[in-house]
């Protein structure tokens, strides 16, 4: 059972090609560094709210290379790589767990049905 109080999926940038970080407007960097220190959602609905969001879009839309980590809040060891595109998230199961096979979500709707399945397998393992 999930304690309703904590936080479900946490995130934090994994990897960032940040030599033209400087030529990011303040906006993109300030949110670089947000992403930069581990933020946690509530719920998954919060997570795509901000996956789909106008501020990460935009800071998408640079073009500057972003790989993300998300992982489970009650477990840090369960892990996805997360890579946002315009057209696309992709999740991939860096660590071999099973989890979840690599998949590529094209709405908001697949990616809500994907990490459905993540921690519903993640949880019943």
């Amino acid at each position: 059972m999930v304690d309703s109080d904590l936080p479900i999926i946490t995130l934090v940038i994994k990897s960032l090609n940040d030599e033209h970080v400087k030529t990011l407007t303040e906006e993109n960097k300030n949110l670089i560094n947000t992403l930069s220190m581990l933020c946690s959602f509530m719920s998954i609905g919060d997570f795509i709210t901000f996956v789909y969001s106008s501020k990460l879009v935009n800071l998408i839309e640079t073009k500057i290379a972003i790989e993300f980590e998300i992982g489970l809040y009650s477990n840090h060891e369960i892990i996805l790589d997360m890579v946002v595109t315009n057209n696309s998230v992709t999740l991939t199961d860096c660590q071999d767990q099973n989890y979840l096979r690599t998949i590529e979500c094209a709405n908001k709707e697949e990616l809500l049905l994907s990490l459905n399945q993540w921690i519903i397998n993640s949880l019943n393992s």
